[in-house]
């Protein structure tokens, strides 16, 4: 065994052991080259009745296993439109509201595109839109009825216009707010410019151009994935292949700020076309920082965890990252999943993980992307083992 596989096997097998997740995925690559493929675990620790599984019998988690990729999702959402700006469709720097007129009124008139691709846009974090509807649906379904498999919403533009009235709650350019919203909006702006669903989309942009749509795709059957959550508060029950954030939910399993899913090597692809920086999408607007710009100079790094944003891409986030992780582009997804790439150093990661199951309040993965960082770093020869032994700042972890 290699001193990457041990270091990387050690540190997923003690969270594993510890109840953080039920299975795991990591992929690396070095220069260009896969170094690592690793699985561990099984993919469900419960079964469609919430019932615990014992490990022996459960289905372990294997390379062709997909996960869900939460938020990591933005990135190939961010890639789709940066398709759209490039052809023409849509434009960075043009207020939404010339296509959307539910923008065109008060402090939304000033909103952008690149505000709402580098969370500045002063929407707020979350929509909420959906959820005392949902509430009341269940609230008359009758006793016993089965798991909800699908959204119980017919009216997606309904929906999407009830985001769209979402109002500001600060100016735009005023602060950095991480917003599951403003991803959304821009869906909402895609498919109104283009009058294309928005999984069509991310296909016809992103997953096909980049080679990715053998390993990543919108749900994904269920004996091939990981189980996230079992969920109660909703009546979705365990879900398996069916997106667990909400409002990708309701909206048909289909979102700008989540609902892909993959595998470890599908996303170590994306990753890796990334640090190739192949054409201005990859190699500029997706790579080059932009909070100094939207924000203003000196708040380069304004944001919870100390890290500056691109165009879809976190940067410096290094209790994701690493110590090594100053000028490395990512992002995480709430599931327990995460990808980043380094160019200087030439090193990609790709993380998957189900954190979220069988319960959200779980034991969870805190510090583990950073750990899993230094330890490819220091294994791969592109970082001092002694200068990992120095702690970041605990606001960093």
């Amino acid at each position: 065994m290699s001193d990457l596989e041990g270091s990387v096997r050690a540190l997923l097998d003690e969270r594993l052991t510890l109840g953080g997740f039920s299975g795991a995925a990591v992929a690396v690559s070095v220069d260009g080259d896969t170094v690592l493929e690793l699985e561990v675990g099984v993919k469900a620790s419960v079964d469609v009745n919430g019932d615990r599984v014992e490990t022996d019998a459960g289905e372990p988690v294997t390379r062709d296993t997909r996960f869900d990729l939460a938020s990591v999702t933005k990135l190939a959402s961010a890639h789709t439109l940066l398709a759209l700006v490039q052809a023409g469709v849509l434009d960075l720097d043009e207020p939404i509201a010339a296509k959307l007129r539910a923008y065109q009124n008060g402090a939304k008139k000033q909103v952008t595109l690149r505000h709402l691709l580098t969370h500045t846009s002063g929407l707020p974090a979350s929509w909420h839109g959906w959820e005392m509807p949902l509430l009341e649906h269940l609230a008359a379904r009758t006793a016993g009825a089965p798991p909800l498999a699908e959204t119980p919403f017919e009216d997606r533009e309904a929906l999407l216009a009830d985001l769209l009235a979402t109002e500001l709650v600060s100016g735009p350019g005023e602060h950095f707010r991480y917003s599951d919203a403003g991803y959304n909006t821009t869906m909402a702006l895609a498919e109104t410019v283009t009058g294309e669903p928005w999984e069509q989309l991310v296909a016809e942009h992103t997953l096909r151009p980049l080679g990715l749509d053998a390993d990543i795709s919108f749900g994904a059957p269920a004996e091939a994935s990981v189980a996230t959550e079992y969920d109660t508060r909703f009546g979705r029950g365990l879900l398996r292949g069916a997106v667990h954030d909400e409002t990708a939910w309701v909206l048909g399993g289909r979102g700008a700020s989540a609902g892909l899913f993959g595998t470890a090597a599908g996303l170590l692809k994306l990753a890796e076309a990334l640090r190739a920086g192949t054409g201005e999408i990859l190699g500029d607007w997706m790579w080059a920082p932009q909070l100094g710009r939207m924000l203003g100079p000196g708040r380069e790094r304004d944001t919870p965890s100390g890290y500056d944003h691109s165009l879809g891409p976190r940067i410096g986030q290094l209790n994701m990252m690493g110590r090594s992780g100053w000028n490395v582009r990512g992002h995480t997804g709430f599931t327990g999943t995460s990808m980043q790439t380094d160019r200087d150093a030439g090193i990609s990661i790709a993380l998957l993980t189900n954190r979220v199951h069988p319960s959200r309040h779980g034991a969870g993965i805190s510090g583990l992307r950073g750990m899993l960082a230094d330890a490819v770093y220091v294994a791969t020869g592109r970082a001092d083992a002694e200068a990992m032994k120095h702690p970041l700042p605990p606001e960093l972890w």
